[in-house]
């Protein structure tokens, strides 16, 4: 009776439905009494940011399998900090009850969005010093969560000698930018001869491709060029859409969610499947 009526709740009937907004409230006000699990918070969309939460946790999920203990989230456009604040609290629940700990990382160039170069960064609707930063204040508030500041064109490339992070798993961007999310894009540069410090597969988080009719987001412009190009020029690096949110039309963030793949990464092929594989399936049919 209780899988009959998780099922029910978590449907995408009654996840769209009033109902479904009315339940997402309450779970959001008891979450501090009851312990609800990982799955029950991602599929709820009770999170306070759902789309970092989906990412987060099933990172975790994919280092588990891989017996991974310590993996890195990386979100490039901090701003004032509010996602980077989520990370590290939804990163403390993901450990408490999965074993596995999540490293935060905060890019940003800590004065505001930079001056944007060609016409494929959206002028008419972002310009330089958006989004400023109060570092004093965010490094107070969030001692666990490590900044990186600069300019992506000259952070990124030294990141991984620099801090030498945990495997990552999670990148979460909303850099705004087409010419941010380009350099940012080149983490996966030498993604293969840095395999310790990668996932073979990554989850990510892309904002900006979805907006208002005055944003006109596009293929041409913006992130969405960047990961074309990026995927154009990297025969052994492939980012692709999430397929498997697209039939949940009750998920908000359904065409925001990327997986990138490091083809020559040594444990990319390694076997992750299971005896669940069927059991996976169908309860993904029910939703």
């Amino acid at each position: 009776m209780k899988a009959v009526l998780g099922q029910f709740l978590l449907s995408r009937e009654f996840q769209a439905s009033a109902g479904g907004a009315a339940l997402r409230a309450l779970i959001r006000k008891s979450s501090g009494v009851y312990n609800y699990s990982l799955d029950f918070l991602v599929d709820s969309q009770t999170t306070e940011r759902p789309h970092y939460a989906y990412c987060m946790a099933n990172a975790a999920k994919l280092a588990q399998r891989t017996g991974i203990k310590r993996i890195s989230a990386l979100e490039f456009g901090v701003a004032g900090g509010n996602g980077l604040s989520f990370m590290v609290d939804f990163a403390r629940r993901i450990e408490q009850r999965t074993g596995v700990s999540i490293a935060c990382y905060g890019f940003d160039t800590g004065e505001g969005m930079p001056e944007p170069e060609g016409p494929e960064d959206l002028h008419y609707w972002f310009r330089a010093a958006q989004y400023p930063m109060d570092e004093a204040a965010l490094r107070r508030k969030l001692p666990e969560a490590e900044l990186v500041l600069g300019n992506v064109r000259e952070t990124v490339p030294a990141f991984v000698e620099k801090f030498r992070p945990p495997p990552i798993a999670i990148i979460l961007n909303d850099v705004d930018y087409y010419s941010s999310t380009r350099d940012n894009l080149a983490l996966f540069d030498n993604a293969a001869a840095q395999a310790e410090h990668f996932l073979p597969q990554i989850f990510m988080y892309m904002d900006d491709i979805i907006g208002s009719a005055a944003e006109m987001y596009g293929p041409f412009n913006g992130p969405l060029l960047a990961i074309n190009e990026y995927n154009q020029n990297n025969p052994d690096v492939k980012i692709h859409l999430n397929q498997n949110l697209l039939p949940l039309h009750h998920v908000a963030y359904r065409h925001q969610i990327y997986y990138v793949h490091l083809f020559k990464h040594p444990q990319y092929s390694t076997f992750l499947g299971d005896a669940q594989q069927g059991d996976i399936h169908e309860a993904l049919k029910l939703r």
